[in-house]
């Protein structure tokens, strides 16, 4: 997905990221590990491909990228994303003031909803506080 509104940073991975379009955290050490939780302020992109231990891995920042649901989103409802396990995406519910939003899910007119483990564009922006 190319754009020249898109941020892409290089990084090396800590961990093996085992699907592309992961979300990930930097650690203590600068290096990306896999995002876990939607309480995680430390999520900086979305890797583009998977990748091993102490690989190169380019992450986008900030942009237009595909990434992963956890469970069923339907976009015009609940267009807001939050991080979840495995470096997924759930919605970002406006009641839970401690989940970052770190993204925008982008509908079309192929796809308005995605089931869990399925691929979908969103606009990420970087982990907002709520408050």
């Amino acid at each position: 997905m190319s754009s020249i509104y898109n941020i892409v940073q290089t990084y090396v991975a800590a961990e093996a990221l085992t699907a592309e379009f992961t979300l990930v955290s930097l650690n203590a050490a600068g290096k990306v590990v896999i995002t876990g939780a939607a309480t995680e302020e430390a999520c900086v992109g979305v890797a583009q491909r998977a990748c091993a231990l102490g690989d190169a891995v380019d992450v986008l920042v900030f942009g237009l990228t595909r990434v992963i649901a956890s469970e069923t989103i339907t976009f015009v409802t609940t267009p807001r994303l939050a991080a979840a396990a495995n470096g997924q995406v759930q919605p970002s519910e406006t009641t839970d003031a401690t989940f970052y939003p770190i993204g925008r899910a982008m509908a079309n007119i192929n796809q308005t909803s995605a089931a869990a483990g399925e691929q979908f564009t969103c606009l990420f922006v970087g982990p907002v506080s709520l408050v």
